[in-house]
């Protein structure tokens, strides 16, 4: 009795200390959340991966939508792994709120230039990053030498929308700066507030935003660049006041643009905002 005593406890203390060994508990992180890298260069287009077919690399899980394209990853990663290392090509460059820094990604926003995959953190960001797409590469090319060794993104959460999220990053120069992911007027239950209703829509995105800010321990005066994009610039410009209430006045950089591309076929609206939080 003893020896099986002895024995259960040998094997007991040995997988609590499998347990407790350093980044045993810390599954590698999943890439470009989840998406087929090889699909964007084979099938043109963002294609979900599949849990049965991953590969490990770079310390990142690569989840591919078949066993032919986990393949060709194997074969030759660094032809389908998007560049730097799938963070943010807009971020690794650059810009004169945020210095060089990583961030997040929306699968959905992606480019390939010569060859090479490129993804952002949004679709409005790869859009005004393609308008010079080779220098921007140049920029972030020469600063990835130090930003690979940056302090990773940090997602804010709820009450903030997980797509696109809302993440804390941590730049070049030392400073952290937070990234509101675009809000529209959705609530608490994901439901749209205020269908064909400027004003209600404008109302609601703002709270969003100042819901995100308050989460992150920031404020409508941290914000040093906002974005709104609305599907009728005419019919917001009646509740301009609004926009300002929660975004203040727009600075230098700041925007209000006319998008027939938001999230939903029925949004009105929807707000982005960088604010400093040192």
């Amino acid at each position: 009795m003893t020896s099986v005593v002895c024995r259960f406890s040998i094997v007991f203390a040995a997988a609590l200390l499998f347990v407790a060994l350093p980044g045993h508990a810390q599954e590698p992180k999943l890439a470009i959340s989840g998406f087929d890298p090889v699909a964007y260069f084979t099938d043109g287009k963002p294609v979900e991966g599949q849990p049965a077919f991953e590969y490990l690399w770079h310390n990142e899980r690569w989840r591919f939508a078949s066993a032919a394209h986990r393949d060709l990853f194997a074969s030759n990663s660094e032809q389908y792994a998007p560049q730097f290392d799938g963070y943010c090509a807009m971020g690794v460059m650059g810009v004169a709120v945020a210095a060089a820094h990583k961030d997040s990604v929306d699968p959905q926003a992606w480019a390939i230039v010569d060859g090479k995959l490129y993804l952002t953190h949004t679709k409005g960001a790869m859009e005004r990053w393609r308008e010079n797409a080779r220098d921007n590469i140049k920029m972030a090319e020469a600063n990835w030498v130090f930003v690979k060794d940056q302090v990773e993104p940090v997602l804010v959460g709820p009450p903030c929308l997980a797509d696109p999220p809302t993440v804390i990053v941590t730049t070049s120069t030392g400073k952290r700066v937070l990234i509101v992911g675009g809000q529209s007027a959705l609530d608490g239950d994901g439901r749209l507030v205020g269908k064909g209703d400027m004003r209600a829509q404008l109302e609601q995105a703002g709270k969003n935003v100042e819901a995100c800010l308050k989460a992150a321990g920031a404020s409508k005066s941290d914000i040093v660049l906002a974005r709104t994009y609305v599907a009728d610039l005419g019919a917001f410009k009646q509740y301009a006041d609004i926009r300002d209430r929660y975004l203040g006045r727009e600075s230098k950089g700041s925007m209000t643009v006319e998008s027939r591309t938001l999230a939903d076929p029925d949004s009105l609206v929807e707000m982005e905002a960088i604010a400093a939080l040192d």
